[in-house]
């Protein structure tokens, strides 16, 4: 598999900038305005995804019915606009439709991963398999433990929703800056659960995972990334049970990481450390709809009870994480992923040749980035750039910025710097976000 597909951004809990400098928290908020004239829309279904404009890619989809000849390609690109839209079932029926044509080899294997991936979405994980099976067979490089993980899925009856459908609890919030609510795992043990919608899938340490006694879904091992790059080893799990307040969630999957690798530096002078044992990851987040109020605080979980994407929605997924469609400097459209877990909002530096952004002079501006276990690296910044989401826009003080490889279609990262000036609505059922202001 390639790296992206099974990779996992884990940006919660960044340090800060150079010397300690609190300038990342200087957003100011207000009402977003974007020209039509600013909208970047491509001529073809290709170039609308690569521009992040699905909706108006999905709108061209009744001109492809009224067509005698279409190519395989050209529904391929439909079917993976409606899958990143999360209309599965739309998704099914183009990318099948692809495949009816025939298509080259190349062009068949990328099909049948984008249906693999909407069965993973849909948590058929016996049918993902499947479909991974056949991309492989078709010449795409996958890796042999997203298969393995497949395969111990696929008999697994994930997220059994049992008590209540909706959840109200108190969240923490400050030092470090992400949401942080309670949660009781196997029927027993109470802890501490960061918010994190940048994790691809929940996380749980080892030495809790150990003292619950997990269940192991194998004995093969997977590799995680984090915001510098850095490798990180994982095995993987389901939890019996997870509570949220008066909701229980069973067999919920889980990646057991390394104890060194989930601690954070929260004071660089003091040395003081911030240890986390679990993270609820957007595999277990897309069940819900979830809002964060911080005048509560508090953090209300909806279980769905249907899936019905909004005409105007502004969630897409892409590589398993939910992304947010916004603006740049008042021009659209570009990919956010979008991240709870992350103190800081930023710009992703190997995608700024396609941002309406000035290029800064290098070595001139710099920030310390912090990741995973402590691990420090210098990187780049910029100053007084403004990033759209719903109808707000937040101008930055300062900007840090990430490298993540060209393929990334993601051109950033909407953390808490950002996300805590609004009461927060994430529907996974209306695929939307939606802010107001506090």
């Amino acid at each position: 598999m390639n790296r992206n597909v099974a990779s996992l951004v884990l940006v919660a809990l960044i340090a800060g900038l150079q010397g300690g400098c609190t300038l990342y928290n200087e957003v100011e908020v207000a009402p977003l305005q974007v020209l039509p004239s600013n909208i970047d829309r491509g001529s073809d279904i290709e170039s609308m995804l690569l521009k992040a404009d699905y909706l108006r890619a999905m709108e061209m989809g009744a001109t492809f019915d009224a067509r005698q000849r279409v190519s395989a390609p050209n529904m391929a690109a439909l079917g993976r606009a409606y899958m990143t839209s999360g209309r599965y079932d739309e998704a099914r029926t183009r990318l099948r439709s692809a495949l009816d044509l025939n298509p080259f080899r190349a062009v068949y294997a990328q099909i049948a991963w984008d249906l693999s991936q909407v069965e993973y979405m849909c948590n058929n994980f016996e049918s993902s398999l499947e479909w991974a099976l056949i991309a492989q067979n078709r010449g795409l490089s996958i890796r042999q433990w997203h298969l393995d993980y497949l395969k111990a899925l696929a008999s697994v009856r994930v997220y059994n929703f049992s008590g209540e459908n909706h959840a109200q609890l108190p969240f923490a919030f400050g030092r470090p800056d992400v949401p942080r609510i309670r949660a009781r795992l196997n029927h027993a043990h109470d802890t501490e659960a960061i918010i994190d919608s940048g994790a691809v899938l929940s996380i749980i340490s080892q030495r809790l995972a150990d003292s619950l006694k997990v269940k192991s879904l194998g004995d093969f091992e997977g590799t995680f990334y984090g915001l510098l790059g850095e490798p990180i080893p994982v095995r993987f799990a389901i939890l019996e049970t997870l509570e949220l307040g008066g909701m229980v969630i069973g067999n919920v999957p889980v990646a057991i990481m390394p104890d060194d690798k989930m601690r954070f530096l929260i004071s660089r002078g003091e040395q003081k450390v911030f240890r986390m044992d679990f993270l609820l990851g957007s595999n277990l987040l897309k069940e819900f709809r979830i809002e964060l109020d911080f005048n509560g605080p508090r953090a209300i979980f909806t279980k769905l009870q249907e899936r019905r994407p909004a005409a105007d929605q502004n969630i897409f997924f892409a590589g398993f994480r939910p992304h947010v469609r916004g603006s740049v400097n008042k021009h659209a459209w570009f990919l956010f992923i979008l991240d709870t877990g992350s103190e800081i909002t930023f710009l992703n530096e190997s995608r700024l040749n396609s941002l309406p952004v000035q290029r800064l002079a290098a070595g001139s501006h710099s920030a310390t980035l912090q990741g995973l276990g402590g691990a420090m690296k210098r990187g780049s910044k910029l100053e007084n750039v403004e990033l759209g989401l719903d109808k707000w826009g937040g101008r930055f003080r300062t900007l840090p910025m990430y490298w993540a490889e060209d393929k990334d279609q993601a051109v950033g990262i909407i953390g808490q710097n950002f996300l805590r000036n609004f009461n927060v609505v994430i529907d996974f059922g209306r695929m939307r976000v939606d802010l107001k202001r506090r």
